[in-house]
């Protein structure tokens, strides 16, 4: 059974970085972009400018494509969908994104 949850962007970022693991699959939906696979990596850390980030390593699920790409989920915010998280042990999140403000700098 799938758990749906509809949170902001904020939220959506904190679950990703206390829930998703190493191994998980998910599947990021942002403006045009499906990136389904699994994890490889989650780097969060504060640069040098002061902005966040939480960097999430996906290696795709793919025939043709067998590439990892790095989403930097503080750079794709705004634009994310949602967030389909499945764990190690088949328990399925979807995560629907709630209108996320953007800020103006």
């Amino acid at each position: 059974m799938v758990k749906n949850i509809t949170m902001d962007c904020e939220k959506a970022i904190e679950y990703i970085k206390k829930n998703v693991k190493t191994y998980d699959k998910v599947e990021l939906s942002y403006n045009r972009v499906f990136t389904p696979g699994e994890v490889i990596n989650i780097d969060t850390c504060v640069l040098k400018d002061g902005k966040k980030s939480c960097t999430v390593m996906v290696q795709l699920s793919a025939d043709i494509l067998g590439s990892t790409v790095d989403v930097d989920l503080e750079e794709v915010k705004y634009d994310l969908i949602e967030v389909r998280h499945i764990t190690q042990d088949g328990e399925e999140t979807l995560i629907v994104i709630d209108v996320c403000e953007e800020e103006l700098e």
